[in-house]
């Protein structure tokens, strides 16, 4: 993935876009429109300020103002200028526990995704959420006796929270399963878990996830990006969202 500026988001492709520290070197942190000989050239703007100069250009580009509106505000709040600021104050509740589990291998669908993408409406997963169902992936899946949840889970992250990463919708398979030639298979290895609580809406999963990313931003645990994902169980269970730390 190409370095990314961490005041405004924009792709950093090549060194002219770089701004420069006091020395007057070139630095991959920042582009040149947000820093300049190691200070930021409006010194005094807020997040919100950036989201509203940055909304227009990405409009020019093609996007829906509220779409557009949507998206900055998710993943502004990942990058280094905007981490300590006010802006970034942690909304909602935090994780209702650690929890250690083990390996855990899905048999499901698969795709590369990122989450800028997924603010958009060119976004994967609603529709890889629909094949899912409509196809009866799940139906199609002999797991553990008793053991009927599903997981979505994001793995192989490029660059954490800001970069590509896998996308997969799964079932726990039994051990002699063997896997469909048109499904995929994945090993989410053991780790220790913060685990949060969301009901089944997707507005709720959506504001919990929002509530994830500031809460990693304020140092609260480290995330290890070794594979995260969300559990829906039953009708009646609430939906648990399992994130990686040390």
């Amino acid at each position: 993935m190409d370095k990314i500026c961490q005041s405004c988001g924009m792709p950093l492709e090549h060194e002219e876009q770089y701004g420069t520290d006091a020395q007057h070197a070139k630095t991959d942190e920042y582009c040149k429109y947000c820093y300049k000989e190691g200070v930021f050239v409006q010194p005094d703007l807020t997040m919100e300020e950036m989201i509203q100069q940055c909304v227009p250009i990405l409009v020019r580009e093609g996007m829906q103002a509220e779409e557009a509106d949507t998206m900055l505000r998710n993943y502004l709040p990942n990058l280094k200028r905007w981490r300590s600021s006010a802006d970034t104050r942690l909304h909602g509740e935090g994780p209702i526990r650690e929890e250690c589990r083990g390996a855990i291998r899905l048999v499901g669908l698969k795709a590369r995704t990122n989450n800028l993408n997924e603010q958009t409406s060119g976004g994967i997963i609603p529709k890889m959420w629909g094949r899912f169902w409509s196809e009866d992936v799940p139906g199609r899946i002999r797991g553990h006796e008793g053991q009927a949840s599903v997981y979505g889970c994001y793995t192989d992250y490029e660059n954490g929270a800001l970069g590509d990463y896998t996308f997969f919708i799964g079932k726990e398979a039994a051990v002699d399963f063997q896997t469909p030639d048109d499904l995929e298979e994945l090993v989410i290895p053991a780790a220790r878990y913060a685990v949060f609580q969301a009901s089944k809406e997707p507005a709720s999963v959506i504001g919990v996830w929002q509530t994830i990313w500031q809460w990693a931003v304020t140092g609260q645990a480290e995330r290890t990006y070794t594979g995260d994902f969300e559990v829906y169980g039953g009708p009646d269970e609430p939906v648990l969202i399992y994130i990686a730390i040390k």
